[in-house]
């Protein structure tokens, strides 16, 4: 051992780490300021259970691979000990932490925990490694550098194995209870019939080359992918906490620094470079991913890359920029970065996106990718005017009548003339704000299913009132498209128009409409107590204030239900619908492989209603297929929440020719089917 030597490895390895990771860090604080660090006990929480506890690896889809990658993270946080004894040993032959002495019950105990880990480092490795040559799956990015790391790992098992095995043979015990890695190695360094000086070389070798492999490794992680090593764990505590999370961020467009979204690198926030940073590029985003799936122009991996590489490349530019007292200076170093549209990502990449947050429920290290692409939007509709002309009627139609479709905002109320349905202008007592919502206002297959809510609050006797004519859109799809002026307009009107007529909770049939009113409406002061009706029919039926019947034409009808990514995913709401369906007599549930939090977009969301779908596998049929799949030759029921998924399921169905076996109705259809 050589403290000379251990010195010199730690100095140039760690000057050299601390030169390249404040050359990622440094242009950070050049990009824009936000507040991740209230919360502290949520957000400790959140390291341990999705950090530490690592609990998106082991989804339902990806088990295997899943356990693999806790294998080796548990194996490297068991083996941080074993490092530092290794490091102490270059300076002290025979250092040991306290209580780790070899002899010791505690250290024997470590030592065998210590060496499992190392044969399941090694077993696991080797797997990710046969993965990745071998089997290939899609969501892999074959590179050198994987299999580089890999190397690593293999290595840095072998060599600690090699350096135990060495002693344990030298001592005649090649055998050890409390050291099974070390007693394999022991056992074939015997088998080789090694004599005591090759053994003590062997020994040395495997110090000296675990010290160094773990050096090199630590330095190459800047540098790729594996930089997640580094700034995982970070980015998990760092998250986005609920209801936030549901929520984009509100620009503040009255200011005189005001941002419109992002146009550059410099434009994104210091978390939005930590979440590329953190990318492990391990593809879990593509694999429910609606517009990957059919043959978008999208994938969230590759997008992370390209961001991840610019941000590095233009590191001087934001580093100068960080640094820079002169005005002049700063604002040259940004007006020379270039646009991130049409340079480091295609437009048509940026408005391929349904948000339906698939890729957000699948990360493991939790990156927000929806608020980035977004703002990308924004800055392309406010700044540059730039956008698909079926987004410029939908906004025209918001904007004069209130409504996506441009129909006169005096036919608001034409689906309920006949129904004596109580105005909240009225001044009538009434427990909630019925929000009808564009499509259930003005769209014929949508106006079934209010007038099926309709009944349903009235066979339970709740006390409810519309807005009628005073109601006018939420702007959610003008937000996901980028038109947070409009947005904003639409928003505050609503917030305004509820506090006018005493509202405290609001019904909702549009898990947009949910998640706009619940999750961004307290943005403009505007919080309310806001139920989807499926969960409020769910809880009218557990408490027996109304009791189906067996529906017309549903006796024994086999129903799947299609979760709304906006009701599911962005609010957890999976158990309340198919509560409702299962109260209803003669119907046999059945689920698609992908549901709940896992199911798949019908590819309406984040504005996508209203813009044409030019590329690749339409993303409705392919759900429809699904459906059809699951329902059977005898076909059946897709049952809904959503007007979006509703419309875009009934077009699938007769896209692909479907109509004889296949239907879609709402979970309010079905239940009120079946009253009395």
């Amino acid at each position: 051992m050589s403290p000379i030597a251990t010195t010199a490895l730690i100095l140039i390895a760690g000057s050299f780490f601390a030169f390249t990771v404040t050359r990622r860090f440094l242009p950070l604080l050049a990009l824009r300021r936000e507040d991740r660090l209230d919360r502290g006990g949520e957000r400790l929480d959140s390291l341990l259970r999705f950090g530490f506890g690592q609990k998106r690896m082991v989804d339902p889809g990806e088990k295997r691979p899943g356990y693999l990658h806790v294998v080796v993270f548990a194996a490297f946080l068991v083996l941080a000990l074993r490092t530092i004894t290794l490091f102490g040993v270059g300076f002290t032959e025979g250092f040991h932490l306290p209580l780790l002495a070899p002899e010791a019950p505690f250290g024997r105990a470590y030592g065998f925990v210590k060496d499992v880990m190392v044969l399941g480092a090694l077993v696991a490795a080797s797997a990710f490694l046969y993965r990745r040559t071998v089997t290939r799956p899609d969501r892999i990015t074959l590179s050198w550098e994987g299999n580089l790391i890999l190397g690593f790992i293999i290595g840095l098992m072998l060599t600690d194995m090699a350096f135990d095995g060495a002693e344990l043979a030298a001592a005649g015990r090649p055998f050890t209870w409390w050291a099974p890695a070390g007693s394999i190695a022991a056992a074939f360094f015997s088998f080789l019939n090694l004599s005591p000086e090759t053994l003590r070389l062997v020994g040395l070798g495997g110090f000296w080359l675990h010290l160094a492999i773990i050096l090199t490794f630590g330095n190459f992680l800047p540098y790729g992918k594996h930089f997640h090593i580094l700034t995982a764990l970070p980015n998990v505590y760092l998250r986005a906490l609920p209801p936030a999370s549901a929520a984009l961020r509100k620009l503040d467009l009255e200011s005189e620094t005001a941002s419109f979204g992002t146009q550059t690198v410099k434009d994104l926030s210091w978390k939005e470079a930590l979440d590329v940073y953190s990318c492990t590029e391990c593809g879990r985003c593509q694999t429910h991913c609606p517009t990957y799936v059919t043959g978008k122009p999208l994938s969230h991996k590759e997008v992370n890359r390209a961001v991840k590489h610019h941000l590095i490349e233009k590191a001087p530019e934001l580093a100068r920029l960080a640094v820079s007292k002169d005005a002049a200076e700063k604002e040259a170093l940004a007006g020379a970065l270039p646009p991130l549209v049409g340079n480091v990502l295609p437009a048509e990449t940026v408005w391929a996106c349904t948000t339906c947050g698939w890729c957000e429920t699948a990360c493991p290290v939790l990156i927000e990718n929806i608020p980035r692409l977004v703002d990308l939007r924004r800055h392309q509709v406010l700044v540059e005017s730039s956008f698909p002309d079926e987004a410029a009627r939908m906004f025209k139609g918001v904007e004069t009548q209130g409504n996506p479709w441009g129909i006169g905002s005096n036919r608001r109320t034409e689906w309920c003339e006949d129904l004596e349905v109580p105005r909240a202008a009225d001044g009538g007592d009434f427990e909630y704000l019925f929000f009808v919502g564009c499509a259930g206002a003005f769209d014929d297959r949508q106006k079934k299913v209010s007038r099926a809510i309709v009944r349903i609050l009235r066979a339970a006797g709740v006390k409810f009132a519309i807005l009628g004519e005073e109601e006018t859109c939420n702007g959610e799809a003008a937000r996901r498209l980028g038109n947070e002026y409009l947005y904003q307009q639409q928003a505050q009107a609503n917030v305004d128009k509820f506090h006018e007529r005493g509202v405290k909770k609001v019904l909702v049939q549009c898990p947009h409409c949910l998640n706009t009113i619940k999750n961004e409406f307290p943005q403009f002061g505007g919080r309310f107590e806001v139920v989807h009706h499926t969960e409020l029919i769910a809880g009218l039926l557990a408490a027996r204030r109304i009791t189906p019947a067996q529906a017309d034409g549903l006796g024994g009808a086999r129903v799947t239900f299609h979760d709304p990514c906006y009701l599911a995913r962005h609010n957890g709401v999976v158990d309340a619908p198919r509560d409702a369906l299962r109260t209803v007599p003669g119907i046999d549930l059945v689920e698609m492989a992908r549901s709940g939090r896992q199911g798949f977009c019908c590819g309406a969301g984040g504005g996508r209603m209203w813009l044409e779908e030019k590329l690749g596998t339409r993303v409705n049929q392919n759900r429809v297929a699904e459906a059809a799949a699951t329902l059977g030759e005898a076909g059946g029921v897709v049952a809904t929440g959503c007007p979006f998924c509703l419309t875009m399921v009934k077009d699938g169905i007769n896209e692909t020719g479907r109509e004889d076996r296949l239907k879609v109705m709402d979970v309010a259809e079905i239940v009120a089917a079946g009253l009395r």
